[in-house]
C-alpha cells in the first residue's frame, strides 16, 4: 500500500508544478504586454543515455548540454543505485 501512497504524491505534485508554472506564464505575459522581446528556444531528446541537444543560441547549447547531463545523472543513479545498494 505504501507504493499507491506515494504514487498519489507524486501525481499531486506533478499536477501542483504544471499549475505552478502555467501562473507564472499567465503573470508575465500581463506584466510584459508591450514589450518587445527577445525568445530563445532549446531542448534536449534522450534516445536512451544518448543526449540530442539542439537550440537556437551558444547560450542555449550550454544550458541544455547541463539538462542533458543532469538527466543522464538521475537516470543513471536509479537504474545503478539498487544494485550497488544491494553489493554493499
Amino acid at each position: 500500500m505504501p507504493n499507491l501512497e506515494l504514487a498519489g504524491l507524486l501525481y499531486l505534485v506533478g499536477f501542483t508544478l504544471i499549475l505552478v508554472g502555467m501562473i507564472i506564464l499567465a503573470v508575465n505575459i500581463f506584466l510584459h504586454k508591450g514589450e518587445a522581446r527577445k525568445g530563445e528556444v532549446g531542448g534536449v531528446i534522450l534516445i536512451g543515455p544518448f543526449p540530442i541537444i539542439f537550440g537556437t543560441s551558444r547560450r542555449m547549447m550550454k544550458i541544455m548540454l547541463i539538462i542533458a547531463l543532469a538527466l543522464i545523472a538521475i537516470i543513471l543513479s536509479t537504474t545503478f543505485l539498487p544494485y550497488l545498494i544491494r553489493s554493499v
